[in-house]
């Protein structure tokens, strides 16, 4: 079934703040591990098993959730979440407003001229509560985590604070440009380390930049 959904009616937001978000995508992943046994073209019944994910991607313009620590798991706890949610205003009924507590999973900003205002993008992923979505499988065939664990996140920023991001340590610089006959083109200095926090990117008029950072995870079936 396809729904249209009316942007003019549709709220969204973030770490519960009010911020002047731009889009939303959000898509389910079942995560079916089929297992087969000799003699057989299907799969076995009882034992396919499902690791579930759903994402989802919220663009808002900057400055949105601000210096949000991202630091390595150190025990054998979930890392920290985030609070999320989209309602969408659906011409028809059967769409489901996506809302929860979410891992940031990647964390983007970007501001191409001094005259537009700042962007960052939000990708977020959750393992957790997701069984309203399949139809007649028993719960004891969806794998649901023991804990989730974060890893050491890498980025890289053309201006360390007023892209959103925060190093503590660096161990590259390097320059990415472009330029095009009969044109006007561009060159920055991108610095490459290890990020403690993300968000907060400015929209400021005398600033030009971008900034990003991957955030690994692994969930743990213990």
């Amino acid at each position: 079934m396809i729904t249209v959904i009316i942007g003019n009616g549709t709220t969204a937001s973030i770490d519960g703040g009010a911020y002047c978000i731009l889009s939303a995508q959000w898509g389910f992943n079942p995560g079916r591990t089929d297992a087969f046994c000799l003699g057989e073209w299907e799969p076995s019944p009882e034992h396919v098993l499902y690791k579930p994910t759903q994402t989802l991607s919220l663009t808002l313009y900057a400055p949105g959730p601000s210096n949000k620590a991202i630091p390595p798991t150190t025990n054998c706890s979930d890392a920290d979440r985030i609070s999320a949610s989209v309602f969408p205003a659906a011409c028809e009924g059967g769409i489901d407003d996506v809302t929860g507590q979410w891992f940031i999973q990647s964390f983007s900003y970007s501001k191409e001229t001094r005259d537009q205002p700042g962007q960052e993008s939000w990708s977020l992923i959750k393992y957790y509560d997701l069984e309203q979505y399949f139809d007649g499988v028993s719960t004891n065939r969806i794998a649901v985590p023991t804990f989730i664990s974060r890893g050491i996140t890498m980025g890289e920023a053309s201006d360390e604070f007023q892209a959103g991001i925060t190093f503590s340590e660096t161990f590259a610089k390097s320059q990415t440009g472009n330029v095009s006959a009969g044109g006007i083109g561009k060159a920055s200095e991108i610095t490459h380390g290890v990020v403690t926090n993300i968000g907060g990117g400015t929209s400021d008029a005398g600033f030009v930049g971008t900034g990003s950072a991957s955030i690994p995870y692994t969930p743990n079936y213990i």
